[in-house]
């Protein structure tokens, strides 16, 4: 609520049902008050609590109001407060016939004005001075007066409580005015994150986030819900001949076509259009209730968008390919159906005429590959055929090695290697997730206890939780049974959850995480800056590290809004007095970008790849060799960088 500061705010108001008593408090709380000499001192007090609001001679100014019931009183504190001149204080006395008593006038002005010093003020030696605090919360702003009182006594606490009110009100407006900043800082940082620059369409992470929420709100209904992606051809070329900025109004009026077409513009059923890539959109359309609607949005997709352009004074015919997925029929979930839509985008691509690929003979082989992976994932676990792969983390300040994360990797006996974005998703749909993260928590802590024969060793890893672990009641005594068996310091174990696995379910994630962080294992939020939510829950969660997703490292190569999203940040991670990690950085500029940025270790190939457990140690026997010339072209980066 905001109020007047003005200097008539030291408002007091007085409820006695004596009209001497009354006099009283207007003769101690006037401008004529003179205290003697004994009390001297009370002028310098009071010049402290009031500031400003004393005249020439720091003799303290209130505004004295009166009321002889307890009625009269609370529309009285209510008038005030419309008016936006609360009082700082109320003199209540807590006998008060025939009407309300003091306590419940108390109680009713505390329902109007959260704010206001409340003083009980009593003659009676009976009073209670401890009741008015558990009746009339909190107890910072009640208090007990006896009667008969002094003048200075009365108004030596009209001075303090006015002093403390004036206190309060700058600290709550200080904090209204930091929280609306937080909002306006969040909400910017929403729109670059969540936002294409160019087109001002949804991007990729907010496709994703859409996508969604589209099949949580089809479950319950027939339709399925459709994935249309495109690629416009030799989009390179168009940039190369014509300069980058008629391509980017080449890509504005795709955009546009196809949300004037199919998205909130287009007055029928309403697509979600977006651009998914550098030269690919998506539209998402839900319920469609018929096979024969999917191949007709599909050509009205790709026609729509090969209608000429006028760019530059120039028709430009384009030519795109076009890729169709749909849920629930091929994928239970968003990024399984965007996968199958860009698998049938990637065979439109290849085919000589662009004709609009639907996702269905990669959908076979896939599910005749995903049943032979099935057949095979549980020996392999058992087999001790899933290792850990390690990728370096450097600080960016000192160049020293100061993490790795731990990537597994399934080494089959054929020489094959399968991806863990194969195996991983495999092991939580068949239920033995729990058993491949046991697994790899082993081989590390073995890989570590090696290293720490071998010599000194202190670098902590990191490793990766999924959703389905959180779920595990008995994941911290099963980290904490392995790390003993294996003699490993939790110092020496961080564990990584992205953001968007996190926030699934924080009711349950949270007290496994304060259970794990009082252990003293490292939590780190991982991919941050992809999930559609409040930051709230880094204050709440007892987070160490935050690491940047790859996708806004990817694009620090070019100076765009993607570099301010980044050093918002790290700014976010310094300001909460966490450490943060860029991944996935792969070039010398993008490492300058994040170095001048403050960024406080970086990971990724330009450190080095995910390399087996012996490979590490060789590596760091020749790391320090190589860091003096790294550093040394990292800096020249910089001031180009800064140009």
């Amino acid at each position: 609520m905001n109020v007047s500061l003005h200097a008539s705010s030291n408002r007091v108001l007085v409820v006695d049902t004596d009209a001497g008593q009354i006099d009283a408090y207007v003769a101690c709380l006037g401008e004529d008050f003179e205290p003697d000499e004994a009390v001297e001192t009370l002028t310098d007090l009071e010049k402290v609590l009031l500031g400003e609001d004393s005249d020439v001679d720091h003799n303290p100014r209130f505004e004295v109001h009166s009321r002889n019931q307890g009625d009269a009183a609370v529309e009285a504190v209510r008038y005030a407060l419309e008016k936006r001149q609360p009082f700082s204080a109320v003199f209540l006395e807590l006998d008060l016939p025939p009407g309300i008593d003091g306590i419940e006038t108390a109680q009713q002005i505390r329902a109007l004005d959260p704010n206001v010093n409340i003083v009980i003020v009593s003659g009676s030696p009976d009073a209670n001075p401890e009741n008015p605090g558990k009746k009339i919360p909190p107890a910072d702003k009640v208090f007990f007066f006896r009667k008969p009182f002094h003048g200075v006594e009365c108004r030596q606490l009209a001075a303090a409580l006015c002093g403390k009110w004036h206190a309060d009100t700058a600290l709550r407006q200080a904090n209204e005015d930091l929280e609306r900043r937080v909002e306006e800082r969040t909400a910017a940082l929403q729109k670059i994150a969540y936002f294409d620059i160019v087109t001002r369409l949804p991007n990729q992470h907010l496709l994703i986030e859409e996508l969604k929420n589209l099949i949580a709100a089809a479950e319950d209904a027939e339709g399925d819900t459709v994935v249309v992606l495109l690629d416009i051809d030799r989009f390179s070329f168009i940039n190369e001949t014509m300069g980058f900025d008629a391509g980017n109004e080449l890509l504005r009026s795709v955009g546009n076509r196809l949300s004037r077409t199919f998205g909130e513009d287009s007055g029928g059923e309403q697509a979600i259009v977006g651009r998914f890539g550098a030269d690919e959109f998506a539209v998402l359309l839900p319920d469609v209730n018929s096979d024969l609607e999917i191949p007709d949005f599909a050509a009205m997709v790709k026609e729509t968008v090969e209608e000429p352009f006028l760019i530059n004074g120039r028709d430009l015919f384009l030519k795109v390919a076009v890729g169709v997925a749909w849920h629930p029929v091929h994928g239970r979930d968003a990024k399984t159906v965007f996968r199958c839509a860009e698998a049938a985008l990637h065979r439109s691509m290849r085919s000589i005429d662009h004709a609009i690929t639907y996702y269905h003979s990669e959908m076979r082989y896939r599910a005749r590959h995903r049943f032979s992976l099935e057949a095979e994932l549980r020996g392999a676990i058992e087999g001790g055929e899933i290792v850990a792969h390690y990728q370096p983390q450097e600080s960016t300040r000192t160049g020293k090695l100061e993490g790795v994360e731990a990537l597994a990797r399934w080494n089959r006996p054929d020489g094959s290697v399968v991806s863990s974005a194969d195996f991983v998703p495999l092991s939580e749909e068949m239920g033995i997730s729990d058993m491949l993260f046991e697994s790899i928590l082993r081989s590390v802590c073995k890989d570590l206890a090696t290293w720490r024969e071998e010599g000194e060793w202190n670098v902590p890893v990191s490793i990766n939780l999924s959703a389905h672990q959180l779920r595990n009641r008995e994941l911290v005594q099963l980290i904490k049974d392995v790390m003993n068996d294996a003699g490993i310091g939790e110092e020496l174990i961080n564990l990584e959850l992205t953001e968007t696995v996190l926030l699934e379910d924080l009711t349950i994630a949270q007290p496994l995480l304060d259970e794990l962080a009082s252990f003293g294992v490292g939590i780190h939020i991982d991919d941050f800056g992809t999930g559609y939510s409040s930051l709230s829950y880094l204050a709440q969660l007892p987070v160490r590290t935050l690491k940047i997703d790859q996708a806004f490292v990817a694009q620090l190569s070019e100076p765009d809004a993607t570099t301010k999203l980044v050093e918002a940040i790290i700014a976010l991670g310094k300001a909460l007095d966490l450490e943060v990690i860029a991944e996935g950085v792969e070039t010398n500029q993008q490492y300058a970008i994040i170095r001048r940025l403050g960024c406080d270790l970086v990971q990724g190939y330009f450190i080095a790849r995910p390399m087996p457990a012996h490979q590490l140690r060789t590596w760091c026997g020749g790391y320090e060799d190589t860091q003096s010339l790294k550093r040394g072209s990292a800096v020249v980066d910089i001031e180009k960088a800064r140009k």
